[in-house]
């Protein structure tokens, strides 16, 4: 059988021993981390520790019932909610600002692109325009060079085909006399 009088000491030995630990408490209410990402976990755990060691004491000697124990775990977590709040908030307020950074160097980075897209167009247009004029200047270069070749093949066709032929006729009627042939 069990006694009585244990029970009521473990009761008293239960409201007496500190409920949460030094080590993983959440920091203090007053303190906001200066980054929801980066936080130096010895600077925390080592500033939660010495308040905590010096509230927790005084905390838990004024404890005489369940209310007060219940009145300091509500208003330990009213804290903890503010301070969740707070950090809440700046982590947002840090990230609006990220991302309004983020923004402005897509924005710049944007028109450095569009500006260089419309400086190569510009080039472009300009080297097309170049090659172009130079295919038209060979063309009519090469359509000059066509017309007077043409031009020479037929004069050479009409003139020099003739006195070719008359010259041979004449060195062969030379050759005829010479020898003594008569021309037929």
């Amino acid at each position: 059988m069990k006694k009585k009088g244990n029970r009521r000491s473990s009761v008293a030995e239960l409201l007496e021993t500190p409920l949460p630990k030094v080590a993983s408490s959440p920091p203090p209410p007053n303190e906001s981390p200066k980054s929801g990402i980066f936080i130096s976990s010895k600077k925390t755990l080592s500033a939660s520790k010495i308040k905590k060691e010096k509230s927790l004491p005084t905390a838990l000697n004024s404890l005489s019932s369940f209310s007060d124990l219940k009145d300091l775990a509500s208003s330990r977590l009213d804290d903890l909610k503010r301070h969740i709040d707070r950090s809440h908030a700046e982590i947002l307020k840090e990230l609006d600002s990220s991302q309004s950074r983020l923004h402005k160097r897509f924005k710049i980075q944007t028109q450095s692109c569009q500006q260089l897209m419309d400086e190569s167009e510009k080039e472009y247009k300009k080297m097309s325009e170049r090659i172009s004029e130079s295919r038209e200047a060979m063309k009519a270069s090469y359509g000059e060079f066509i017309a007077d070749a043409h031009g020479s093949a037929s004069r050479a066709c009409k003139t020099s085909i003739t006195e070719l032929s008359q010259s041979c006729e004449k060195a062969m009627d030379a050759l005829r006399r010479r020898f003594g042939i008569p021309s037929t």
